[in-house]
């Protein structure tokens, strides 16, 4: 083979050899680039919540309790005065006096507002028989004559409501309903008309007893813009899937597509049954006052606004009485990474992310810590929701959600 024709033949290997160095090359960068996603690229979902509208430079926080019971049905706890005293005392800030709707006597009243008529009212209904307390007069089952409160001079904002009992027990604020009727969709109906809100009370009783089903829950939530969400505890926890049946129904919703909130709830009869549950109100420039036209407004307003939009967060204290020992003071929401900044960080002693598992039908923990990222987050969960263990207490936020990216 003479000088030209092995020069050619080394240089076409050469040139072989150099093609296919490129094209492995190419290969390896892309596979890396399948792995990587060129940075964020490849995360296809993003991180949405009710915390990114919140200034939190401004926000401060506030202690709300909707479920409370003031002694109308002979429970020998305490009278509407004194459930307003005591709650002051345990430094709430928003409250309802929700009786019963069948202990409601509706010829003479329909709620137990406003706080600086209850006098009046009890005037109204102190000689009224209550044919479901063995025919005791409102006057008998009470413990004295109703005293007038000021939530402006108490500094406090007052909700009206009541809890309808005819049905699924439902937390009904910010508006008069208080029919004492057998179908849900007759009281939403009202709440709806008459501009309120509501939420579902302690829903683990309406499982365990009726059977009811995520989808029956799923399905009023679809029908209703009014309701708002459900309890996750009530009192200490007496219904302890209730987390789980929230999730559960959050997910079947579609996460983003139907966001609902979790609430706790006293359910106060008696004394032992106050403070097990605060609901904490993310507000700037709390001012108090109540949306009775005789009362300025204050911060009623936006306690209705963060209700419906999920501007809260949950406390749950380890022991009954415990205030908030730490508060969540900024939520940073970025696109793939969600990060939670507390004010007393060494008094948490864990944070879960949480989710619902379709698969098992089940809760559970996937992540830990301050942050996390969209890749933490199993490809069948459509929201997280972090919980802040310390030995104070608890803090439940609402869910975070994941979104396609546009």
């Amino acid at each position: 083979m003479n000088k030209e024709k092995r020069f050619s033949m080394v240089h076409f290997m050469l040139a072989e050899s150099k093609l296919l160095t490129s094209a492995l090359l190419v290969s390896v960068f892309g596979i890396l680039f399948l792995f990587t996603g060129c940075g964020d690229q490849f995360n296809d979902r993003k991180f949405t919540s009710p915390y990114e509208d919140l200034n939190w430079s401004e926000i401060g926080h506030y202690d709300a309790e909707f479920h409370t019971h003031p002694n109308m049905g002979d429970y020998g706890g305490y009278d509407p005065h004194q459930v307003i005293d005591r709650y002051h005392e345990e430094g709430y800030k928003i409250l309802t006096l929700a009786e019963h709707s069948s202990h409601i006597p509706h010829d003479h009243m329909n709620t137990i507002y406003p706080w600086t008529e209850l006098s009046q009212i009890y005037d109204k209904i102190k000689d009224v028989v209550h044919e479901g307390e063995g025919g005791k007069t409102y006057a008998e089952i009470h413990n004295e004559p109703w005293e007038d409160r000021d939530p402006v001079e108490l500094g406090m904002v007052s909700v009206e409501g009541n809890e309808l009992s005819g049905h699924h027990h439902t937390i009904s604020v910010f508006n008069l309903w208080s029919g004492h009727v057998e179908e849900e969709m007759e009281s939403l109906d009202q709440v709806t008309e008459l501009g309120g809100l509501a939420y579902l009370a302690h829903p683990g009783r309406y499982v365990e007893r009726l059977g009811l089903t995520a989808h029956w829950y799923a399905d009023m939530y679809q029908r209703y813009d009014a309701l708002v969400g459900q309890s996750v505890f009530n009192r200490e926890d007496s219904h302890p899937g209730d987390r789980a049946h929230y999730d559960r129904i959050q997910h079947k919703l579609g996460g983003a597509e139907r966001p609902i909130w979790l609430f706790g709830e006293d359910d106060m009869h008696t004394e032992n049954t106050l403070g097990w549950n605060r609901n904490v109100f993310l507000l700037e420039n709390f001012r108090p006052g109540s949306l009775h036209p005789d009362i300025q407004d204050g911060s009623a307003p936006d306690v209705m606004n963060a209700m419906k939009n999920g501007y809260t967060y949950l406390w749950k204290p380890s022991e009954q009485y415990n205030k908030r020992a730490f508060n969540i003071i900024d939520v940073l929401v970025e696109e793939n990474r969600v990060t939670l900044t507390v004010d007393k960080k060494d008094l948490v002693n864990e944070i879960r992310w949480r989710t619902h598992n379709p698969n098992t039908d089940s809760t559970e923990t996937i992540h830990s810590g301050f942050s996390i990222t969209e890749s933490d987050v199993p490809d069948y969960s459509l929201f997280v929701r972090a919980e802040l263990e310390g030995n104070e207490g608890t803090i439940y936020t609402q869910p975070f959600y994941l979104r396609d990216k546009e």
